[in-house]
């Protein structure tokens, strides 16, 4: 222990003689460090860290499986449920769970709330206990109990201040007067994000008691000792033992039994997995920095060393040495960008990570603080290593002579090799950075088919008692959109069930001149519109006539709306307008052609869409108004209007549609950013690596460059001499890039859209942006060396 605070000692003594290699060290390191802990930090809450829930691996979520070998996502009908739930013997107990909105009126401001309904064992399933109150008695989702309710602590926290006296009050919940029994912890969160949670009662309603209609999806937990596999094998041989009970089309299909931690981190897993390999081409280009900045060193060095070894130190000795200094340096550039990490994660749970889930899981804990420590250390041993080895290696007798042309010549060798790895490294992140922005380019030049600048979007939930049938919400919609119209700075308004890149519901529509049989029906999307939505959304009418009011109501001829996709797979040969089509079990007149909008989202084919007045849908619809002044300024006094219709009516979800385009691609642009930021640094860590090396080669060369300038050698020599070795080392380092990118720029495929991974615009792009700071980062040094001046330099000699 003396020994070794003699080293660290030394280490400090050596480390202020040399204050610019010091910092520059130092803050190299730290940008490594907090770089990949920051990023490690997300994958360690979001991938690594088990699910905040007793016995976690226990838990499961199970699907309907289309493609009946385990890779299909489909949600469940209700009496499907029922048969598992009722048959299985590998599951303690499992869950319905369905997503619905509903509106709560008379505490305060109403609002509309998302609900979630469950089965009673829901939270017993989860193994978690209220915060206050009781969970759902076994019996609270059969028919005729009174109805219960409980809130989530975000919820309780908003709306009713943290209220202590919460449990037992009745709240008005949809039609119904609702009394709570419990608020929910804080932590653990529930899988589902929601506002509250009510039982899920099997009713008297169709769909409730059918195995075609899939609506809800499904929870359970494994009985203790029982894995995965084995209850897939039980659920597929439940459905198989009574597939006859299944409409045709489901009949091959199989349950998917997914662990819920797998269940709801796959969508992110690919992206962080890829983040985590780019902070790890940082680290290692980094270390690479301080290794050659350290091996500049060892030139000044070796007749120190070789007078320690002369004087009786042993090799080993002289490396603990070393090998000292290098991880004193690592802890110093660790703890600097540990304080660097911990605000990156700040940064990146507040910066558009809304959307990955456990995104509050993320932290700074235990785990992350021993892998920052463990990549300090692996740090100092993969950067100190080489250089002490270089040293101690050399043929210290010749060292203690006037020559050291071999040591320096082995020295440079390693050098180079080292600014190769770094150059290639960073080529495959900026290849890859590359490849997203162009993906990213190419999405918004995608024509959405609407024009979303200047467009207001809120959510409309209408209470089914108050308005029972379509046609008096037909009229309560038309009178909020004319009062919403008169609105100075509005220039037109409309209501529509589904936004633009939020998704999209389908079913099968026919030809009424075809035969009804399964060959001729065509599968769409649809919708139900009204008021002025297609001139507030900028959709072009292309042929016949929009809705009018006449066509909003349920005593009307029926007519719809579709679009050019539509209409060339229904009717290719004939004009649409005036043809009959069945759909919905109804048949109906085309009145209008429209054209295409991608409903999915802007990575997505065009699909078929067909359009029905708002008489004909459920309660709830989006409201969307195109305003001449900033869009999110209006929402107080469209609140308002709406108040005066009727004072208990929410709005909710309110956003421009400008975000709504730009959520659809957060993913790919986070990545993007993230990504383009890791390959920006990677590439001024290489150019500073570049600079360091040639500016050493200027340094062990200048007796040379001094004698050549003496005998006449010219200033375009001179600079062509230095320039040439940077330029073979950049030349290597581009051609293993370039084989890298080829191989590993694959992994981005499914983040890509419009571009390959092999695009040779983007390859040859990045290679000349990183040719050209290369060649500066040479040019520099070699220019310096066109400056010295033979007298000054043979004088010194």
């Amino acid at each position: 222990m003396n020994s070794l605070w003699q080293d660290i000692r030394f280490a400090f003594r050596m480390f202020s003689k040399s204050p610019g290699f010091t910092i520059t060290a130092v803050l190299t390191l730290a940008i490594g460090v907090g770089s990949v802990t920051a990023i490690f930090s997300v994958v360690n809450g979001v991938l690594l860290q088990a699910l905040p829930f007793d016995q976690p691996g226990q838990l499961v979520q199970l699907w309907g499986d289309p493609t009946s070998d385990g890779r299909g996502r489909n949600s469940v009908a209700a009496a499907e449920f029922n048969d598992w739930k009722e048959q299985n013997r590998s599951l303690e107990n499992i869950s319905a769970v369905r997503r619905v909105n509903m509106n709560i009126t008379g505490n305060g401001q109403p609002e509309r709330l998302s609900v979630l309904q469950v089965s009673a064992s829901y939270l017993r399933i989860l193994r978690v206990q209220p915060l206050q109150g009781r969970g759902f008695l076994p019996d609270e989702d059969k028919p005729g109990q009174e109805k219960v309710v409980m809130l989530t602590h975000r919820f309780w926290k908003r709306y009713f201040g943290s209220a202590e006296n919460i449990v037992g009050s009745s709240i008005r919940l949809g039609n119904d007067s609702c009394t709570v029994i419990g608020v929910l912890p804080p932590r653990p969160k529930i899988p589902n994000e929601c506002d509250v949670i009510v039982p899920f009662v099997f009713g008297s309603e169709s769909w409730h008691h059918s195995r075609r209609d899939n609506r809800l999806r499904v929870i359970g937990r494994l009985k203790p000792g029982v894995t995965v596999e084995q209850a897939r094998s039980e659920m597929q041989s439940i459905k198989q033992r009574i597939k006859e009970l299944y409409p045709e089309y489901k009949q091959k299909w199989g349950v998917a039994v997914v662990p819920l931690h797998e269940e709801l981190t796959s969508q992110i897993r690919p992206q962080l997995w890829i983040l985590f390999s780019a902070v790890g081409f940082v680290l290692m280009i980094a270390c690479a920095n301080v290794a050659s900045l350290l091996l500049a060193k060892t030139t000044v060095r070796r007749k120190e060393i070789a007078l320690r070894v002369a004087l009786g130190g042993t090799r080993w000795r002289v490396i603990r040495q070393l090998l000292t200094e290098s991880l004193t340096l690592s802890m110093i550039g660790g703890g600097l960008g540990l304080l660097l990490a911990i605000w990156g994660v700040d940064l990146l749970k507040q910066w558009r990570m809304a959307s990955i889930p456990r995104v509050e899981e993320i932290s700074i804990d235990a785990y992350v603080l021993g892998f920052a420590l463990l990549a300090s250390i692996l740090t100092g041993l993969l950067f100190g290593l080489a250089p002490a080895w270089q040293l101690v290696r050399s043929n210290l007798n010749e060292t203690l002579k006037e020559g050291t042309r071999t040591s320096r010549s082995s020295s440079g060798f390693l050098c180079g090799g080292l600014i190769v790895l770094e150059i290639a490294l960073a080529l495959v992140l900026l290849a890859g950075s590359g490849l997203l922005m162009k993906t990213l380019y190419q999405l918004q030049s995608v024509p959405a088919g609407f024009n979303p600048e200047g467009v207001l979007a809120m959510g409309i939930s209408l209470n089914d008692q108050k308005y029972p049938d379509g046609e008096q919400r037909a009229v309560f919609l038309r009178q909020i959109i004319q009062r919403v119209e008169s609105l100075p700075g509005v220039e037109a308004a409309g209501s529509v069930t589904t936004l633009p890149m939020s998704g999209a519901t389908d079913n099968s529509v026919r030809a009424e001149s075809q035969p009804d049989q399964d060959d001729y029906y065509i599968s769409t999307d649809y919708d139900f519109v009204s008021g002025n939505y297609y001139q507030t959304m900028g959709i072009p009418l292309l042929k016949g006539r929009i809705f009018t009011e006449h066509d909003n109501t349920t005593s009307a001829p029926r007519a719809v709306i579709i679009n050019q996709t539509l209409a060339s797979k229904v009717f290719p040969h004939d004009n649409p307008i005036g043809q009959r089509v069945q759909f919905l079990g109804n048949s109906w007149e085309i009145i209008g052609l429209v054209g295409d909008v991608r409903h999915r989202g802007l990575d997505r084919d065009r699909m078929e869409r067909i359009y029905m007045p708002q008489a004909f849908s459920s309660f709830q619809c989006n409201l969307v108004v195109r305003t001449k002044a900033p869009p999110l300024s209006l929402v107080e006094t469209i609140r308002s209007e709406i108040f005066k219709l009727d004072p208990d009516q929410p709005i909710s979800n309110i956003h421009t549609l400008e975000q709504v385009v730009a959520d659809s691609i957060a993913d790919r642009r986070l990545i993007f950013i993230l990504l383009g930021i890791f390959a920006g640094v990677a590439l001024l860590l290489a150019a500073i690596g570049l600079y360091g090396v040639m500016a050493q080669l200027v340094s062990h060369r200048t007796k040379e460059i001094g004698i050549r300038m003496a005998l006449g050698a010219q200033y375009g020599k001179v600079l062509f001499l230095i320039l040439g070795k940077g330029m073979k080392l950049i030349a290597l380092g581009v051609s293993i890039g370039l084989l890298g990118s080829l191989v590993l720029t694959r992994v981005l495929t499914h983040l890509l859209f419009g571009v390959t991974p092999t695009d040779p615009v983007t390859l040859v792009g990045v290679t000349l942006v990183l040719g050209v700071v290369a060649i500066m980062a040479c040019w520099l040094p070699a220019r310096k060396a066109t400056k010295v001046d033979p007298m000054v330099t043979l004088r010194c000699e």
